[in-house]
């Protein structure tokens, strides 16, 4: 009997995409439509109608949004390894970049910013870092743009949450006693 009733829902739920569908986009998310898979169509805010059979849609939060990202060791211009975390500050400008030629947009932001953020701080030293934090803050701003264009996202502000002195120490121990693995805890 579920079977039945299920078989009898799929139909129902196939006939449903005949007929044109609405969404409404609110006013701090923006969208792309994929019409027959390959044509890429802007939403704005609003009512939007679409025809489910042929249409896929993707919707995004366009406003202000920060990506932490996570904290690791870098090496400094001087050799001294620090501890590095920030968080990045945008928002979406263009969503059609953003949606339709980008798979993971908050990962590509983490990932492409945190590569900028290491490189800038390898390229000066503790001292040049420490004396004047607004102007680096601008640099990292400006370096993380900079990787950043032309993925549909402008860059309000990079800083750092993060940043002092460590050693760094790296125990690489594989070891086996028998059947049984060592494991040094790290």
């Amino acid at each position: 009997m579920d079977k039945a009733f299920g078989w009898l829902g799929e139909i129902f739920q196939t006939l449903m995409k005949l007929f044109p569908w609405l969404v409404i986009v609110p006013a701090t998310h923006e969208g792309v439509a994929f019409v027959w898979g390959r044509h890429v169509r802007k939403w704005g805010p609003g009512l939007h109608w679409y025809w489910p059979v042929a249409t896929q849609f993707k919707l995004i939060a366009v406003v202000r949004q920060t990506q932490l990202i996570q904290t690791k060791v870098v090496m400094t211009k001087d050799l001294k390894t620090v501890m590095v975390g920030a968080l990045v500050t945008y928002y979406i400008d263009d969503v059609v970049q953003a949606l339709a030629y980008v798979a993971d947009l908050p990962s590509d932001v983490m990932e492409r910013s945190q590569g900028a953020i290491y490189d800038a701080i390898g390229k000066y030293t503790m001292e040049e870092i420490q004396s004047d934090r607004s102007a680096f803050r601008e640099i990292l701003t400006e370096r993380a743009g900079q990787e950043l264009n032309g993925y549909g996202v402008q860059l309000l502000e990079v800083k750092l949450t993060e940043f002092a002195p460590t050693r760094a120490l790296a125990i690489n121990a594989h070891g086996a006693l028998g059947q049984y693995a060592l494991w040094t805890g790290f």
